[in-house]
């Protein structure tokens, strides 16, 4: 690239990032390396900056002084307050959500109501794209009812989901059709509305894992017709590692539909002390045990950042950005052996592009060891490349482009090991 073209880029890329309506919000976050490019956002977000005064007040007041007091002083209400928070983000009631344990253990608990609840089908359909935990999750439901078939339907390219396929494959012996709306290594999105259609003319429930969407694509569950949902905190929404996840059930949903792993916290009243479980009438029956309060009041912080924000806002500038780096791929990394490993498409991709090479591992190492830039590497090839709009700058994705060629052109990915690390 000339010194004149790379001036223009530079000029372009100032330009949007002053213009930027969700700057402003660059300063609310904690930023301990300032030089770094962190473009891991849809794996683990960015700490809030009012995070440690806000968890501080917890336990320093709430704890420290109000002891067990605090039970009835807000702590019992966090789920379900948390819970109504999230449904404006994603286009439910605030009675359709709660937040409780974790994104699998919510899976579990929906995938196995749903197939409890309609004894007489025995399919349920996913595909290869989804998150490896969810096909754990859907597997196990096998050895509770040993009748039910798990149907993996294979993407045509490992990038984009099979959603012709499996609109056809739903019939009248399905039960489950559970997907994640964005795909975690390729950023696809299905089209949420179509596939839920299918599954409700043949009688089937539906259920979205969110975790790669939820903070950063526009969800409206009810709009598209979604039965059942859940979604993890700390990738968009900002929760911290390990926050906990939410659950949607659809007012829609028979009453039929009960928590499988019914526990004190699910209970119409647990401080009876019954000894026979009978479930709450809402959807706290899906919560199960003790509500860890620190880890809900941690994650409240990005939550109410991304609701500020607002949904579509950020989806606006998401497209912008994912856009521009798309552009960056065919003129400065595709001719260096990088392939796109994500939709083209904006309407088809969610906020994060991944993109392939024969030494993605090693790129990925030297980027993160000796370039100052964080994204994630996901077998065999991806590197994937969080768009974090509410913090994420154009200068960013500019910078982060040009550091990926430098790594490439100098061939620092030599000096490392093929070997992965424990976490990549």
């Amino acid at each position: 690239m000339t010194d004149r073209a790379t001036a223009t880029k530079n000029d372009i890329v100032a330009a949007l990032d002053a213009a930027d309506p969700l700057g402003r919000f660059r300063g609310h976050f904690a930023f301990g390396e300032p030089e770094l490019i962190y473009l891991d956002g849809n794996s683990l977000g960015r700490m809030p900056a009012a995070v440690p005064t806000h968890i501080g007040n917890l336990l320093n007041t709430e704890w420290g002084e109000r002891l067990i007091r605090g039970w009835n002083e807000g702590w019992m209400e966090l789920p379900r307050r948390l819970g109504a928070k999230i449904a404006q983000i994603i286009g439910a009631f605030e009675d359709e959500v709660i937040v409780a344990d974790s994104t699998s253990v919510n899976l579990y608990k929906a995938a196995l109501a749903a197939c409890l609840a309609q004894p007489h089908r025995t399919r349920i359909i996913t595909d290869n794209l989804n998150f490896p935990s969810d096909l754990y999750v859907l597997q196990g439901l096998t050895t509770v009812r040993s009748d039910l078939e798990v149907v993996v339907v294979p993407s045509p390219d490992a990038i984009h989901g099979p959603t012709d396929e499996i609109i056809d494959l739903i019939d009248d012996t399905t039960a489950l059709v559970s997907l994640s709306h964005a795909a975690f290594k390729s950023g696809f999105l299905y089209d949420m509305s179509a596939v839920s259609a299918a599954a409700r003319h043949h009688g089937a429930l539906t259920l979205w894992d969110l975790s790669h969407s939820v903070g950063a694509v526009p969800v409206d569950v009810n709009v598209v017709g979604a039965d059942l949902a859940v979604g993890c905190t700390y990738k968009y929404l900002n929760g911290g590692p390990g926050a906990p996840a939410f659950i949607f059930v659809s007012r829609d949903v028979p009453a039929v539909l009960s928590n499988p792993i019914p526990g004190w916290m699910g209970h119409r009243s647990p401080f009876t002390f019954d000894r026979n479980y009978t479930p709450s009438i809402d959807i706290t029956r899906f919560q199960t045990g003790t509500p860890p309060v620190i880890a809900m009041s941690a994650m409240e912080p990005g939550v109410d950042l991304v609701l500020e924000a607002g949904v579509d806002a950020l989806r606006a500038k998401s497209i912008q950005q994912t856009d521009m780096l798309v552009r960056l791929w065919a003129e400065l990394l595709e001719p260096r052996g990088f392939t796109l490993n994500s939709p083209r498409q904006a309407e088809r991709r969610g906020s994060h592009v991944s993109l392939g090479h024969e030494e993605g591992l090693r790129i990925d190492m030297a980027l993160i060891r000796e370039m100052q830039v964080l994204p994630d590497f996901r077998a065999p090839d991806n590197i994937r490349l969080g768009i974090a709009p509410i913090y994420t700058r154009f200068d960013d994705i500019l910078e982060a482009v040009h550091r990926i060629a430098r790594v490439v052109d100098e061939r620092l990915f030599e000096g490392y090991s093929t070997n992965p690390p424990a976490v990549t």
